[in-house]
């Protein structure tokens, strides 16, 4: 245990590194892959879904049409969202990415 605390007090405070910013924006950059990734999934996962629901729904072939739209909007406002935000921030003179 005193080795260990010993290791972390050698090293020093992670905070006081100087990189605190590059690593925040790594971290974001993480994030938005991570996420990016997942919606894919998750999408994918919705569309098949609905696709079930309106192929045996019979009176809810109708509600799955409409989820069908919201879901492909939604996908695609997911996905693109790491390309729009940088591009409205450059829009209104604002920092890149």
């Amino acid at each position: 245990m005193l080795k260990l605390l010993s290791n972390i007090y050698a090293t020093g405070p992670v905070f006081l590194d100087g990189s605190v910013w590059g690593r925040v924006q790594t971290g974001a950059q993480n994030v938005t892959t991570n996420a990016t990734t997942t919606a894919r999934f998750v999408a994918i996962a919705v569309l098949v879904i609905v696709g079930l629901i309106w192929l045996f729904g019979g009176q809810q072939a109708q509600k799955a049409k409409a989820w069908l739209g919201a879901a492909i909007v939604g996908s695609v406002i997911v996905i693109l969202a790491p390309q729009i935000i940088p591009w409205i921030f450059s829009m209104f003179g604002g920092a890149t990415f």
